[in-house]
């Protein structure tokens, strides 16, 4: 984890034992990068927690490395700001209280920027940008907007942003949809192409990436997204974060100045997450 204060004061020893072991034995590693105080301090590691089941920004390779849009451009700000990424996973219910009570630093798992969250966390700049689409079976005439979904069976990420868009537009219009939450996404388009769910909410690059990579008979309802989102990494509100979170979204920017986030995006999604919407 991050400690800037520990840090410090670890600085402050070294140079006291680098100055009495010289002067204890000076022919002892002389010519040694420690000796001579031109080696770098250890790189300090950032702890990114994330439920790694969310392709394409992040999933978890067969042999347990982690993989995605997400995971490469925390590798390039980590690589820029000297830290090592360390990866911790768990059920997404349970991430932001893994942020909260300061078992990981941050989240990555295409976190969007909504008022609620924004009130409680700091968020870096945004490195993606889509919004919420229906998943829906590939001869499906019958969904074509939210109010279609009034009686059928509608599935959604336990507790992520888009359970809590689905769940309050519910209560605002009857109650009708039957709202069935899951704690994966990983078979859930499988349980639409079935027939078991009518549809499925889900950011639509997420949404668009998994149909081709899938081949399942499945589509998207229109062109339209149901609600707009930014996403970015989102940080515990402190003074302690709020230096690094300034340059954590400085070198974010810069990715996307050179394009390198377009680049990452040309890679792992079917949709450019590079482009701001439209104010």
């Amino acid at each position: 984890m991050r400690n800037f204060k520990k840090l410090s004061v670890l600085l402050v020893m070294s140079t006291l034992i680098l100055i009495l072991a010289a002067c204890g034995d000076k022919k002892e590693n002389v010519g040694s990068p420690e000796a001579s105080g031109n080696s770098k301090a250890k790189k300090d590691v950032l702890v990114v927690g994330s439920s790694g089941i969310y392709p394409p920004f992040i999933s978890v390779d067969k042999d347990g490395k982690a993989q995605g849009y997400d995971v490469d451009v925390l590798e390039l700000v980590g690589e820029a700001l000297g830290y090592k990424i360390k990866w911790e996973f768990a059920e997404f219910s349970g991430i932001f209280g893994m942020l909260d009570t300061g078992k990981i630093d941050t989240v990555a798992n295409l976190i969007a920027m909504t008022d609620a969250r924004r009130e409680k966390y700091d968020f870096s700049t945004p490195y993606a940008y889509s919004g919420a689409t229906l998943v829906v079976r590939e001869d499906n005439t019958s969904i074509n907007s939210i109010e279609d979904l009034k009686g059928k069976k509608v599935g959604v990420l336990l507790g992520n942003n888009l359970h809590t868009f689905l769940e309050n537009w519910n209560k605002e219009n009857g109650n009708e949809i039957i709202i069935t939450p899951y704690q994966d996404v990983s078979g859930t388009y499988n349980e639409v192409a079935l027939g078991r769910l009518d549809a499925f909410i889900d950011v639509k690059i997420t949404a668009a990436s998994r149909i081709r990579n899938e081949g399942l008979p499945l589509k998207l309802y229109g062109e339209d997204y149901l609600i707009n989102f930014d996403y970015g990494f989102p940080f515990v509100r402190s003074d302690e974060n709020k230096e690094f979170l300034e340059a954590f979204s400085v070198e974010i920017q810069k990715l996307q100045d050179s394009g390198k986030l377009k680049e990452l995006s040309d890679k792992w999604s079917a949709i450019d997450v590079t482009i701001p919407h439209k104010k």
